[in-house]
């Protein structure tokens, strides 16, 4: 279970770098039901929260920057919302 997980999380980060990126290359969003999920809320038309925790502890310092790195990159990512009408 946890390798398949690390696979979803890792797919995800491949998923916000084609996307910060900005570029029309292959976007890998069916190599995980995680991005799948995902795919309207970090490339359709919605906006989107990024909530990075991070940890005080001097033990979790590595944990923390690749935290910072990633929102990072998802800070980079642009969606035009527009309003559905009916």
């Amino acid at each position: 279970e946890a390798t398949k997980i690390n696979g979803s999380l890792s797919v995800l980060g491949r998923v916000i770098g084609g996307l910060a990126e900005g570029s029309k290359a292959h976007i890998p969003w069916r190599e995980s039901k995680l991005t799948l999920l995902l795919k309207d809320s970090l490339g359709g038309n919605t906006r989107t929260a990024m909530v990075a925790n991070l940890s005080p502890s001097r033990i979790c310092v590595e944990d923390s920057i690749a935290t910072l790195r990633f929102a990072t990159r998802v800070k980079k990512v642009k969606n035009k919302p527009v309003v559905n009408e009916d």
